[in-house]
């Protein structure tokens, strides 16, 4: 790594510690003579582009939004390539501390919603980023589908002898197999360029305050209230058991709303929207799929959302009715 960064960036490393966190991506903290860095090998993946992140970081940065900062190479590139052909790039180290899941500090958590209300609005003409949760999403991810992939994984539970996913996967196919006819008009949604992972672990914060946002390799278009609800429920207290506070949502919409733009149709499907995704997506298969040196990422990212199907099969219509209500003007 030293020779590498010598080489291609001119830098000279003193200390090299491995990120002990993300699953996906391969993340080196340098200490160099010329300050500290960020050396980030992104996963390969149909949603990560990390050729457009660098660009679209440098957009957010002069649109006042404080995101990573990239450095360029020696050719004048911010992406670079290592002797096994691996895409990686250099960043600015950003100091702060980073929250667990729902662990955020009040300011943090109402910071948070405000700082994706003006993401969205300064990323409202930005165009070239892939779709996210569009066409292509409801086409393939459909209950059908999940209901078989769910199959399939539990064989493989029951073959490792995982009790408790065993246990999780049958609540999903007997939740699948009753899960309401949603339908989604697209057209309606507001799509946004959007972070595509933005929640509490991609925050860089202060004591009071986000001091950045990171890791915008999955930056892709979706409908701006998936964001907002899943962002929600990864960083507030009160969801950590997979119960959603109608309240705390509420307030977490208002303060987005602060800075960001919705209709009444994002409101009246946002639970809907993100419930859905949810059900569909098999989270389990993704981790006994995964080689990744902390894959049980994960296995606790499923066992959450499991949390959150079971809460939302009872109290999704109660909930939607509650944001609607306090938030229709």
């Amino acid at each position: 790594m030293d020779k590498l960064l010598k080489k291609l960036y001119g830098i000279n490393v003193t200390a090299l510690e491995r990120s002990a966190n993300g699953a996906g991506s391969e993340t080196f903290f340098a200490d160099c003579e010329e300050g500290k860095f960020v050396v980030k090998f992104p996963s390969v993946s149909e949603m990560n582009d990390p050729c457009a992140e660098p660009a679209l970081c440098e957009y957010l940065l002069n649109k006042g939004i404080s995101v990573c900062q990239f450095i360029k190479n020696r050719n004048g590139e911010y992406i670079s390539t290592d002797e096994n052909g691996r895409l990686f790039h250099v960043q600015e180290y950003i100091s702060g501390q980073v929250f667990d899941w729902n662990s955020a500090p009040p300011s943090i958590l109402l910071d948070s919603a405000e700082t994706l209300g003006r993401i969205h609005a300064a990323l409202k003409d930005y165009s070239g980023l892939k779709a996210g949760i569009g066409e292509d999403f409801f086409r393939y991810m459909t209950p059908e589908k999940a209901l078989s992939s769910y199959e399939s994984t539990l064989r493989t539970a029951e073959a490792r002898g995982d009790e408790k996913t065993v246990c999780d996967l049958r609540y999903r196919i007997q939740m699948i197999k009753r899960f309401p006819s949603f339908t989604f008009d697209l057209h309606r949604l507001t799509l946004t360029p959007t972070h595509g992972d933005y929640f509490i672990s991609q925050l860089i914060c202060s004591e009071n305050k986000i001091n950045a946002v990171i890791d915008w390799t999955t930056a892709c278009n979706h409908p701006a209230v998936w964001e907002i609800v899943r962002s929600y429920v990864y960083a507030a207290p009160e969801c950590a058991r997979g119960e959603i506070s109608p309240e705390g949502l509420r307030n977490y919409f208002s303060h987005y709303l602060s800075f960001g733009e919705l209709n009444e149709y994002d409101i009246k499907m946002s639970v809907k929207l993100f419930y859905y995704q949810l059900a569909v997506c098999d989270y389990y298969a993704q981790y006994y799929a995964s080689n990744a040196r902390n894959s049980v990422i994960y296995l606790r990212q499923a066992e959450f959302s499991t949390a959150l199907l079971r809460w939302l099969e009872k109290n999704e219509e109660k909930l939607t009715e509650h944001l609607q209500k306090y938030l229709r003007s």
